[in-house]
Parts: structure tokens; sequence; C-alpha cells
């Protein structure tokens, strides 16, 4: 790495927040990506010499939901995913690794597969890319929690919208019922996005892993809102205790 090189990581380290991914494999050093965000917004800091492929223009394969400006040139969920995108262009879903997850309040290590690891990856810097569709997903972005099952990752979806709705109703003076109606919303235009994402990473890998993983993202994506119209299935054993009661 270049002096120059050296001096920009150090002002990213200092003025940024950093969340480290390392994926362990045999007889391989570890595949290490670091993500810096921006501390008041937490949106994820594209550096000005990262890959801007084609796959990853705005006009490629675009949502057809995208409220973006013509004027944009890339997608900026794209555009995330192509900072580490070629170590995984290999990778097939099923391959083993330990994946370590550093965030500046914990290490977490899970032994699991390159689309798991890789689907924990990728939904974090789409939620954090400035995508307007994945800006609801921001606030648990800030409390990254890898490796989420779909019974946790629902628990904190719901919770955090809840609370994010209860807040601005308080701050605004306001009255009148809190539902998940916005956020069903939020999470079908959401699987849209995911469907064109992947369509977009076929362009920019020749092995699995990274399409399942955004097919993994895309199943958490539809069940909320199944969720929400089915009585909350998924969820309902979180809040049972003794004799089969809720709490409350």
């Amino acid at each position: 790495m270049s002096p120059l090189d050296c001096s920009r990581q150090a002002l990213l380290i200092n003025d940024h927040k950093r969340i480290t991914y390392r994926f362990f494999v045999t007889t391989d050093n570890p595949l290490a990506i670091d993500l810096f965000f921006e501390k008041d917004t937490f949106r994820l800091v594209i550096p000005n010499g990262a890959p801007r492929p084609d796959w990853a223009r705005l006009a490629n394969n675009r949502c057809p939901n995208c409220p973006m400006a013509e004027d944009c040139d890339y997608c900026p969920a794209a555009l995330g995913i192509a900072q580490f995108l070629p170590l995984f262009e290999n990778r097939v879903s099923h391959e083993k690794t330990v994946v370590e997850v550093e965030t500046p309040q914990r290490t977490i290590v899970s032994k699991t597969t390159f689309q798991s690891g890789m689907a924990s990856l990728i939904g974090l810097v789409c939620a954090t890319s400035g995508c307007p569709l994945t800006k609801f997903l921001r606030p648990m972005a800030r409390f990254h929690t890898p490796f989420a099952d779909e019974q946790e990752t629902l628990f904190r979806s719901f919770s955090s919208w809840l609370l994010m709705s209860y807040v601005q109703r308080q701050l605004a003076g306001g009255e009148g019922p809190i539902t998940l109606e916005g956020l069903k919303r939020n999470y079908l235009e959401l699987s849209t996005m995911n469907s064109c994402l992947a369509e977009r990473l076929r362009k920019g890998v020749k092995r699995d892993a990274a399409l399942n993983a955004v097919i993994i993202l895309d199943l958490f994506a539809q069940i909320a809102p199944d969720n929400i119209d089915g009585g909350f299935e998924d969820i309902l054993e979180a809040f049972r205790v003794e004799g089969g009661s809720l709490t409350h």
C-alpha cells in the first residue's frame, strides 16, 4: 500500500465507523472486507477509487420501482457490492467457511457457508448503500447483527419499525394508530429490488454464492408481509411464556 493509500485509509478509520468481514477457508488467507460508514447517517462510504463496473450502472437491469433520478449513473446497492464482489466470483454457495464479523461493539464468529456469510454482508451493504428502497433498514444496520435467522430478523424488523413510528409520532405531537402497513409496503418493494439485483450480479460472478445470498435475503423480504397478513405465525412463539400465554 502506498503512503497516499495509507493516509486515505487512516482518514477513513478516524472519521467513520467500520465493520470488517473476514472469510476463512482451508489453507487460504482470510478474504477481508472493510466497510466504512458515515457516523451521523450510517451511510456506506464508497471510496473514490472503488470499482465501477458496467453491471452496476443504474440503467443496467434498473428496478421497475426505482425512484432515483435519471441522471444518476450508478445503482447505489450494486456499487457497494462491486467493492468486494471480485473476491467471491468463484465461490460456490455451500462451500464451508468461518466468518468473523468485527463491529465497534463486538466480534461475532460463525461456522457457516459462503452463501450465508455473503447474505449477511450483502444485506448490510444494501441497507446502508443509499438506495431509497432499502433506507428503511438502516436503523437496524446501525446495530448490525449478522447471521440472523428468519424469526430474529422479523423480531428486529418489526420492533425497529414500531419504535421508529412511535418516536416520529411523539416528536410530531400527533395521534393515531401505529401499524406495520408501511413496513409491509417497503418489503414488497424490496422484493422487487432483490430480483433485479440478482440479475445484475449474474454479470459479475462465475459461480453462485453471491446469487444465492440475494435469494436468501429475498426470502426474508417475502416472509415479513406474509407474517403481517397471517397473524405473525413465525414470530408468535418468541412471546410465549409458561402456560402458553403471551408476555405483556
